[in-house]
């Protein structure tokens, strides 16, 4: 090996080893879903709560307050709920209204039924992100 190279392999080699452990140091990790798929999973949620519901409603006759009964009815509600989102059941005492509440880290909905008519729905953003937004109000 010529001299010249042999003074500077030292240096060549740890400016070889901070660009690679730049590299991945710098790097955004990321894992898991990102914001507009959480935000579409919960969207979707509040969708197949409103569905069981009404199927719940069909077979029984009143809604129940509770996501174990609709889980016949809506499978995939265990997945969500496995995923963290977050579901909340009221139900009036005549079994004919009833309030669900879906929360992720990225939205959050309240829809109220009398019957099969939506009488009031909220949404919140609570991390804004691309592809985050709130469902056109159902009517």
């Amino acid at each position: 090996m010529p001299p010249n190279f042999r003074r500077f392999l030292p240096f060549i080699l740890i400016a070889f080893f901070i660009l690679i452990a730049g590299q991945t140091l710098l790097r955004k990790h990321t894992s898991g879903p990102t914001t507009s798929a959480r935000a579409a999973q919960t969207i979707g949620a509040i969708a197949l709560i409103d569905k069981a519901e009404q199927a719940y409603r069909a077979k029984n006759g009143r809604f129940t307050a509770h996501i174990a009964d609709l889980v016949p009815f809506g499978r995939h509600l265990t997945s969500d709920l496995a995923d963290g989102i977050g579901m909340q059941l009221d139900v009036g005492s005549d079994g004919q209204r009833y309030l669900a509440q879906v929360v992720s880290d990225v939205l959050s909905l309240n829809r109220t039924y009398d019957g099969t008519k939506v009488i009031a729905q909220d949404c919140v953003v609570v991390k804004s992100g691309s592809g985050v937004a709130c469902p056109k109000p159902v009517r």
